[in-house]
């Protein structure tokens, strides 16, 4: 799909910034590709908060409406102290815009589409403007539109006050997190004599699983902690199999879960996670810190036989170019999870892979 552009000219979107203290402006609708009717521009632009309307005619004035107050498709009157009309021209381009204010906030506009009683846009869905300027707002038409209600464009614009606008999303992102973090504490596997889950990171060389345990273990910690070992290399920095026990920081109660990190997959002789160790560590047999051998490696194994409880669930993670890798990080998996069930069938049946179906390669 295209890009959908602006019709402001550079001079044109100065003169309407100027009206509202240099905020940003995020297009939402354009009749020339939405098309010139109601409910359309309903679809587009309900509940998006302060918006301005930018009309456009052939006579070369931009005009328009501002209201502070959401569109959604009430039908009812709607107040608004902050709401106005606008109107400037290519022929007083150094003149400041004209603004007009409503006679009665009560009635600033009526929400069956983009009413302002004076001023009707997108009038019985038509290219069209409905002027009426001796109604709630009074203005001079040939000020206003030059007397010309043929539009060659109509566009709704959101008004975002930089300010106002970064405060609200910083706020929606901590009650966000907040809410998230209580979910997580909060939440209890289903086997009693299980006290945690234990997730286990899988992944090629690179792809960022202690770079992840690191961002998931700072979250919970309420600042940016480095317990995990990064980097870039052509081989795995991680060479032993690591469980990492995640301490709540404040806000946390709880964390019911432990993160296990392992050597990356990688193909060919000597090298990546080995087959067997990867079904150990499934069945709880290796220990933290064990040094996990290569694939074609082979060296005495360290093994817990007391079981702390099994892995329920593997996350893959791949890095930016995994388009180009996840073929053969399916295949190694694949190799796995073939090898894993026929020696280890009682110990992994409730195994998933997260997000990628290792038989296919998307």
């Amino acid at each position: 799909m295209s890009t959908i552009t602006s019709s402001l000219k550079k001079w044109q979107k100065k003169k309407l910034c100027s009206l509202f203290n240099n905020a940003n402006f995020s297009l939402l609708f354009k009749a020339s590709v939405h098309g010139y009717h109601i409910n359309t521009f309903h679809q587009k632009c309900n509940y998006q908060g302060p918006t301005v309307i930018v009309a456009y005619n052939k006579s070369e004035y931009v005009f328009g409406a501002f209201t502070s107050k959401n569109y959604g498709q009430t039908n009812q009157n709607v107040v608004d102290d902050k709401a106005f009309l606008f109107s400037f021209n290519d022929k007083e381009v150094k003149e400041d815009p004209l603004r007009v204010l409503s006679g009665n906030p009560q009635y600033a506009f009526t929400d069956s589409g983009p009413n302002f009683s004076s001023l009707v846009f997108l009038y019985n869905n038509t290219a069209t403007v409905y002027s009426n300027p001796a109604s709630q707002y009074k203005f001079d038409p040939q000020r206003m539109h030059g007397n010309d209600l043929q539009l060659t464009e109509c566009e709704v614009y959101r008004v975002e006050e930089c300010l106002r606008y970064l405060t609200v999303i910083i706020n929606n992102v901590f009650r966000t997190k907040e809410a998230l973090l209580s979910t997580i504490s909060g939440w209890k596997p289903s086997v009693s004599s299980v006290k945690q889950a234990r997730i286990l990171l899988v992944g090629p060389v690179g792809a960022g699983k202690s770079s992840f345990f690191n961002s998931i273990n700072s979250v919970f910690k309420g600042y940016v902690s480095i317990q995990a070992n990064t980097g870039t290399a052509g081989t795995s920095l991680t060479t032993r199999f690591r469980t990492y026990n995640i301490k709540p920081g404040s806000g946390v109660s709880h964390v019911p879960f432990t993160m296990c990190d392992s050597m990356g997959l990688e193909e060919g002789l000597n090298s990546g996670l080995d087959v067997e160790d990867f079904a150990n560590i499934l069945k709880g047999h290796i220990q933290d810190k064990y040094q996990v051998r290569t694939l074609g490696k082979r060296k005495n194994i360290i093994v817990n036989r007391f079981r702390i409880c099994f892995i329920k669930r593997i996350v893959l993670a791949l890095d930016s170019d995994w388009l180009s890798r996840i073929q053969s990080c399916c295949k190694i998996l694949k190799n796995i999870q073939l090898t894993a069930l026929h020696k280890y069938r009682g110990y992994i049946r409730d195994i998933t892979v997260d997000r990628y179906d290792c038989g296919h390669a998307y």
